[in-house]
């Protein structure tokens, strides 16, 4: 009763200052609206973990230092992260710590579909970037292993779920259709996951496309050129491993390949920048929130942001009190 009563009356005394109320009213409503919104933006880009199961076992794989060669990255890291399509696959037949190592690689996608075109992003992958994600189809099946065992060889494609539904309709008689992908004709042979927007912030691929099938698609052939690098690599750890003994792993099977046989490859090199080549180590660092150069690149204007705005909402507190 007593609680109701201070209520009544607290009511009463702002209707009695209407001026004062709505100015009060007006600078919380813009101190506290200017908060959520950059702390919604906060936590989409530094905050939130990629949508699948278990995403604290991801871990980002690179190899920082000189990368003799030819070198294409893009808003999934910087030139510092890429590998060469070969390192990948030695990576990936021996390792024992993780339970696969994925790659991956966005691209320009002008898709066409029943004579309707349409530009975006899309993505190759490697067969083991879904299972190595744990995620399952919304319909027909994902991307495997068999999709990428022969350069060339995979004219498939696993349509986005935001893509299936607006520009398919949800049509799940779309499996076994063609799409027409940067001219070439792939069966559609899959949707991906609804919320799933690839593994890249920044970029949400329309399409993912066997990464063996980039020599066509866009006319890089050099697969087998240990000094051409251009894919993100990141893998799950198996239960029990922790982040330090996968490192100490991956790099028994990484400096051998370097020393013996790209130490090799590399002309023209400098004594001094051939002992860094050969020095390189494989980090391993947490990837729950996926690969994106925007991580780093938006951390501190965020923060700079989220500071001033909370400035804000305390000097219309104190306004407040003041009136």
């Amino acid at each position: 009763v007593s609680a109701m009563r201070h209520l009544k009356l607290a009511f009463r005394t702002l209707l009695k200052t209407p001026f004062v109320t709505g100015v009060a009213i007006l600078s919380l409503a813009l101190g506290i609206g200017a908060n959520a919104a950059i702390f919604s933006l906060f936590d989409q880009l530094l905050l939130r973990p990629l949508p699948v199961p278990h995403p604290e076992e991801l871990v980002n794989l690179a190899a920082p230092g000189p990368n003799p060669g030819s070198q294409s990255c893009n808003q999934a890291g910087d030139c510092t992260e890429v590998w060469s399509y070969p390192m990948f696959r030695d990576l990936e037949k021996a390792q024992s710590v993780l339970t696969g190592i994925a790659a991956h690689r966005a691209f320009g996608a002008s898709l066409s579909y029943k004579g309707e075109p349409l530009t975006g992003d899309g993505s190759f992958v490697s067969g083991s970037y879904f299972s190595v994600l744990s995620l399952r189809p919304t319909l027909g099946r994902l991307l495997g292993p068999a999709d990428d065992q022969t350069i060339g060889g995979s004219f498939v494609a696993v349509l986005s779920y935001s893509y299936w539904a607006a520009h398919f309709g949800s049509d799940p008689g779309v499996v076994g259709q063609t799409l027409t992908v940067n001219g070439h004709p792939m069966e559609i042979v899959g949707v991906a996951p609804r919320g799933f927007e690839g593994t890249t912030l920044g970029s949400r691929p329309l399409v993912f496309i066997p990464i063996t099938m980039r020599g066509t698609l866009e006319g890089d052939k050099r697969y087998e050129n240990r000094r051409n690098y251009w894919i993100y690599l990141f893998g799950r750890l198996k239960p029990g491993v922790a982040i330090p003994q996968a490192r100490t792993a991956l790099n028994g099977i990484y400096h051998p390949i370097i020393t013996d046989v790209e130490a090799g490859l590399q002309e023209g090199m400098s004594d001094k920048t051939l002992t860094r080549f050969k020095a390189k180590e494989i980090t391993v660092e947490p990837g729950q929130k996926g690969q994106s150069s925007m991580h780093q690149e938006a951390k501190t204007p965020l923060l700079l942001l989220f500071g001033v705005t909370a400035i804000v909402l305390l000097i219309a507190c104190a306004n407040i009190a003041n009136l």
